[in-house]
């Protein structure tokens, strides 16, 4: 196995390109701090502090196939730390102790070592070898380093035991082993042309991967689906044959100190014209533009000039609808019809808010209902024909011609339940006439392109998950202007996805400690540091006043914030306060669209994010000014812009 001395010229010129951060790598100083912490300073453990400590490397500039050795974490000083203690486990009755991090197969996996050298990562509570020594590691890692040297986005697949065997047993251009990289737990090959290499590891799980230049090279393997198929170092699922994959939106996340934020508008993204690897590279990077549909801002400038096609339904139906003021339920219906090609896209935070909305507004007028006609109910197939006296079935499609023009999924389903009650309506059946708005929630979420989903038994919906039988907990407590609701909503989304941060902080597991803080102390503390913040937006080149902050809307937000978690009106909680108001603030401006804002719109993020993560309330003020002090040196920068640079 190869020794640190004995490594491969391409693992050589790999460590030089890493990154080599300042951390703790000092032989004694490192044996003395684990010392004094009750953890075991074996040597091979120390070996890797001292030889390799701070090494780092990204794959492309992207943070998700990425690895980091470090005892102290792997992203040790990000907030004033000076270092982390490693978690210490125990794996067959030996100690293992955290050194280094990996991020590949789109999962995040802590890794340990062990007295022999042996590393392991954990996923859940299942450790797996990873490589038999520190050297093993970096050879495998070197080779992935080597691919981007030849091209710099990769088609990918994972293959069983039986194609890498079929592979081998190729007389003719038999491929190459790569010694260096092979010598441990793992294996490499390369084709003759290189154009294809795989990685066949031991273990449980995925057996080998394979890194094809373009997806015609994984024939060698003799390979004829190519279904799953994915990407290095830019992650994507690539859908070969209808020439399109499935990317992050990087110009929706911004980059800071080796983590990642996210506007309220980012949601993976599907891009067309997806020929090549290149094309995928192209898009993550920014230097290919596609431009991501938005229903609800579609919605919003289109359906108040529909005109309802008077064709599509049953006119006496129509009468009723227009004489009762029901008019946007069929321009609803209509509205839906119109969507014959739905635009192909995962929701983002601003439009699972509106889902979140609409559903819960839903679920409340069945809860009015049944508590007028009792029965039990599932949510997603409401469908109370016995309260209201009716058939079980009907066929509403002769005279209402819209609905097929529809696709055969649950918004065809309930514009059908719609038009059904309403025609019962329309003859006289006065239960019917309370059943067919109670739909109306359910139309405009469909018309707005939202989703619902089931998953093992649960539904999903507006970002989260819950049991069918415990819908009436989730349901809304007052009626909404649904139509006003949503507008405000849409218009005020950086406001209310802040919001939504702000309430993600577990606030009652914050731990003060008031003997240490004084009011005095305290006030000055907080003082300051809202002078940082100021100072943070107010950059030379920003024409930002203090007069476009101050706003009514924020104070009325931070007043409910404040009494729904105490901890912000009091002394300790000051400099959470004075974090939140300039968050909300800076939301607001972004939603305004002034020109500053916009260029850095999760520029307090990282602030918020400290709060969530440190639950002792000491820290808050030193690890908020820290950040401060980082962004003075370094600022958030736009993912993208980062990729473009690093790969350019």
């Amino acid at each position: 196995m190869p020794e640190s001395d004995k490594l491969s010229e391409t693992a050589k010129a790999f460590i030089q390109q890493c990154t080599r951060r300042a951390t703790i790598t000092d032989r004694e100083q490192v044996k003395k701090i684990l010392q004094q912490n009750g953890i075991q300073a074996f040597d091979a453990l120390l070996d890797v502090q001292e030889k390799y400590g701070g090494l780092s490397y990204s794959f492309g500039g992207e943070i998700d196939n990425s690895f980091c050795i470090d005892l102290w974490g792997d992203f040790a000083h990000r907030d004033g730390e000076e270092h982390r203690l490693p978690e210490v486990l125990n794996h067959e009755g030996q100690t293992v102790v955290a050194c280094f991090h990996v991020m590949d197969d789109r999962l995040s996996k802590a890794g340990f070592i062990d007295e022999n050298g042996k590393l392991y990562t954990l996923h859940y509570t299942t450790f797996q070898v990873f490589a038999e020594n520190i050297e093993e590691l970096l050879e495998g890692e070197s080779v992935k380093y080597s691919l981007l040297q030849e091209k710099k986005q990769w088609v990918v697949k994972w293959i069983e035991k039986s194609d890498v065997t079929y592979w081998l047993s190729i007389i003719e251009q038999k491929p190459i082993l790569i010694e260096q990289a092979s010598q441990g737990y793992k294996k490499w090959w390369k084709s003759h042309d290189g154009r294809l290499y795989v990685h066949a590891r031991n273990g449980s799980g995925i057996y080998a991967v394979a890194y094809a230049m373009e997806v015609a090279d994984f024939t060698q393997l003799g390979l004829s689906s190519y279904l799953i198929l994915r990407g290095f170092p830019f992650d994507c699922s690539y859908q070969y044959e209808r020439e399109r994959a499935e990317v992050k939106n990087t110009m929706e996340m911004f980059h800071f100190q080796s983590r990642l934020y996210k506007t309220c508008d980012y949601s993976r993204i599907t891009v067309p014209q997806v020929k090549e690897a290149q094309d995928i590279y192209l898009y993550v990077t920014g230097k290919k533009n596609y431009q991501r549909e938005r229903p609800i801002e579609d919605f919003l400038l289109n359906f108040p000039e529909l005109v309802l096609p008077v064709e599509d339904f049953d006119h006496s139906l129509l009468e009723f609808a227009l004489y009762n003021g029901d008019e946007r339920i069929l321009k609803l219906i209509t509205y839906i019809a119109n969507l014959a090609n739905h635009h192909d896209h995962r929701s983002t935070s601003a439009e699972n808010n509106a889902d979140h909305l609409l559903f819960n507004e839903y679920l409340r007028r069945i809860h009015v209902f049944i508590e007028a006609h009792p029965m039990n109910v599932h949510p997603l197939y409401f469908h109370p024909y016995r309260a209201a006296g009716v058939p079980v079935e009907f066929d509403i499609a002769e005279k209402n011609t819209v609905v097929t023009r529809m696709r055969d999924n649950n918004a065809r389903t309930v514009s059908k339940l719609t038009l059904y009650y309403m025609t019962c309506a329309k003859e006289g059946n006065e239960i019917a006439a309370h059943i067919y708005r109670i739909y109306e929630p359910m139309l405009l979420l469909y018309a707005l392109e939202g989703s619902i989903r089931v998953d093992h038994g649960l539904i999903e919906v507006g970002g989260g998950a819950f049991h069918p039988s415990s819908w009436q907990a989730r349901a809304g407590k007052d009626p909404i202007d649904m139509y006003h609701r949503i507008a405000e909503a849409w218009e005020n989304r950086n406001v209310e996805y802040a919001i939504d941060q702000i309430k993600r902080v577990k606030w009652d597991k914050k731990i003060g400690n008031t003997l240490e803080r004084g009011f005095g102390k305290s006030n000055r503390n907080n003082e300051a540091l809202k002078a940082a913040l100021i100072r943070l937006a107010s950059r030379p080149g920003n024409d930002l006043s203090e007069s476009l902050f101050a706003s009514d809307h924020t104070e009325n937000i931070l007043s409910k914030l404040s009494h729904d978690y105490p901890l912000l009106q009091t002394d300790e909680g000051a400099i959470a306060y004075s974090i939140c108001q300039r968050y909300l603030e800076w939301a607001q401006l972004v939603d305004r669209k002034h020109p500053v804002a916009t260029k850095s719109p999760c520029l307090y993020e990282p602030f918020i994010e400290m709060l969530y993560e440190e639950d002792q309330i000491e820290k808050w003020e030193r690890k908020a000014m820290n950040l401060i002090r980082l962004m003075e040196q370094e600022s958030i920068k736009k993912y993208a812009e980062v990729l473009r640079k690093k790969n350019d």
